[in-house]
């Protein structure tokens, strides 16, 4: 299929590209070529035009209406069987378009074996890829890397890692993936990581040498870039657990220990989450006893220290899953180690750090994972059924995952965008992937929100915001204020609107380096509305912040820290009283 994108709109005679779009269908979960499909491409603008369409067997046709400042490719297809199919696809600066579609809330295996393994890891790597690398088998397994455009999945062989190893950490690392540590098939601990290249294929040598020996870590990236590795073991005695945390850094290539963070819970097979203020949250793992590690720790977003949070308790036992939110905070799932009946197994743990109790699941929770978070909702696998967090009812629901079997989830998971689910399936031994959702950082809001309910928004702290109909978004006092985020777009520029029916009340902006101002909040001039009823609008240029109000208050905030970069948009309570806020609007300014 080819689309024809416009260089500029403006221009009287545009400059005319035309790029090939292709659609990649797994064998396993092949569409019918008379399923009628469509295109819809955003990015940083408001599209004006309607999404093009076309039958998915077509050849040349001309998609009109995909422009050059597209970021984003979302494709849907369906025909008349009740199946579905959906994808979504990066739109390059040149070059064609490469879309990997999946059925709808229905699993599918991706064609290539990976073999027979246990112990491996899986993570979205640069590029628009997945790799899955170490672990054991009859043989060394090799590692393999996914792509998410078209769904082939390649062997590295004679490319892959200079030293096999397992209970290893892979992560994104500048263009490709740095698997860290791990023991090797000499039962030695490796201290060293290898750096994979996107643009040769494979690794690069020389290794990049660690403060010391290091295995059943855990790892994260930082909003610079850099990869964080937290806690594990460096000998095989499993009580010389480490509280050791260094960062490997793919711009110097090489690792910083010192002023690092140490940890105040020793513990080894950690959960380490980047989360939306950029903070590092530790949780979970096995301490120095050999028992589930309790607490609950944070570190500033560079690594380098913890933060004014206190290390929370949290009771768990050795299967317990945890997830970033994209309002702020993170989500827990924490069956006790053995069954006990009322356990509390649900947790919300708010942006400002304290656990709170959530629905329990009932039922089944025998090896709980989390992905995604499209929607402010991550979907729960249980360990036989599917259900969905409902951020502002504090409990997970049902998903209508149309599965005819149960999935069958090995110990390589990961969440390669927020709307998709993927793990390796150690029966079939293929990469599996679910597609719940296609929301993503250029898609448009459907109108304006809070007007009839509070979908496309997430809470920051559970229980200090809540909908009515009648009244609208209640956001509690606090220090901060609770907010809440407009969940999935992130914006360049953009023109924001809100009724404030009781306030005062704020516009958030949040970049993505974590860093936050509130509007009309102490940043800016003059001081806004102390309270009452009135209309609050904000603009954002680059740097640039300004606001209005109906009452006929304007002013200026100070220059954001960093102008270039994108920004969640939300609403948080800014006084003595709680706020009040409908009608929320986020309009994007480019021009397509």
């Amino acid at each position: 299929m080819a689309g024809v994108l416009v260089a500029s709109a403006c221009h009287k005679s545009p400059t005319v590209t035309t790029r090939t779009v292709t659609a990649f269908v797994p064998a396993a979960c092949s569409a019918d070529g008379g399923a009628y499909a469509q295109y819809s491409a955003y990015g940083d603008f408001d599209p004006v035009a309607p999404p093009a369409t076309g039958y998915l067997s077509d050849v040349g046709v001309v998609l009109p209406g995909i422009d050059d400042e597209a970021r984003v490719l979302v494709m849907m297809a369906s025909n008349d069987s009740p199946r579905a199919w959906e994808g979504v696809g990066p739109v390059p600066s040149k070059g064609d378009v490469d879309v990997l579609l999946l059925p709808t809330l229905s699993s599918c295996a991706l064609t290539q074996s990976v073999g027979a393994r246990t112990g491996s890891v899986m993570a979205p790597i640069g590029g628009e890829r997945v790799m899955i690398a170490g672990g054991t088998g009859s043989t060394v397994p090799s590692t393999y890397v996914a792509r998410l455009d078209t769904g082939e999945v390649d062997s590295l062989g004679t490319n892959d890692l200079q030293t096999p190893r397992t209970l290893t950490t892979v992560t994104a690392f500048g263009d490709g993936a740095l698997v860290a540590g791990g023991l090797s098939a000499a039962n030695v601990v490796l201290e060293d990581a290898e750096v994979y290249s996107n643009a040769s294929g494979g690794f690069v040598s020389p290794p990049i040498p660690l403060s010391g020996p290091r295995m059943q870590h855990g790892a994260v990236v930082l909003v610079s870039g850099q990869t964080l590795l937290v806690g594990g073991l460096a000998s095989h005695d499993p009580s010389m657990v480490l509280a050791s945390m260094e960062l490997v850094d793919p711009v110097l290539g090489k690792s910083i220990a010192e002023g690092v963070g140490q940890l105040q819970q020793a513990r080894r097979n950690p959960t380490v989450l980047r989360l939306a203020s950029g903070e590092i949250l530790v949780a979970g793992g096995i301490d120095a006893d050999g028992n589930p590690a309790q607490t609950l720790e944070w570190f500033n977003a560079d690594g380098k220290g913890s933060t004014s949070k206190q290390p929370q308790v949290l009771i768990q036992g050795p299967e317990s899953a945890f997830i970033a939110l994209e309002g702020g905070g993170a989500l827990a799932v924490v069956p006790p180690a053995t069954p006990t009946p009322g356990f509390q197994n649900v947790w919300v743990i708010g942006a400002a750090g304290a656990p709170q109790a959530a629905t329990p699941i009932q039922g089944t929770l025998a090896a709980p994972v989390l992905f995604g978070g499209a929607g402010g909702a991550p979907v729960l696998w249980t360990g036989d059924r599917w259900l969905q967090w409902q951020p502002y009812a504090g409990s997970f629901g049902p998903i209508a995952v149309i599965d005819d079997v149960p999935a069958v989830i090995g110990d390589a998971t990961c969440t390669p965008d927020p709307g998709l689910a993927m793990w390796l399936d150690p029966m079939k031994q293929q990469l599996t992937l679910l597609r719940f959702d296609t929301r993503n950082a250029y898609t448009s809001l459907p109108g304006p929100l809070l007007v009839t309910g509070p979908e496309e928004t997430s809470p920051d702290q559970p229980n200090a915001v809540t909908w009515d109909v009648d009244t609208g978004l209640t956001l509690q006092q606090g220090t901060p204020g609770a907010a809440a985020f407009v969940t999935d777009r992130t914006y360049a520029d953009v023109d924001i609107r809100v009724d404030v029916n009781q306030g005062p009340a704020f516009v958030a902006l949040r970049d993505t380096l974590g860093v936050g101002v509130d509007i009309p909040g102490e940043a800016c001039t003059p001081a806004g509305p102390s309270g009452g009823a009135y209309r609050l609008q904000v603009q954002r240029r680059g740097a640039s912040v300004t606001w209005t109000t109906s009452t006929g208050l304007t002013g200026t905030c100070g220059d954001l820290v960093n102008g270039d970069a994108r920004v969640s948009v939300g609403v948080r309570a800014g006084g003595s009283m709680p706020g009040v806020v409908t009608n929320l609007i986020a309009s994007r300014v480019g021009t397509p």
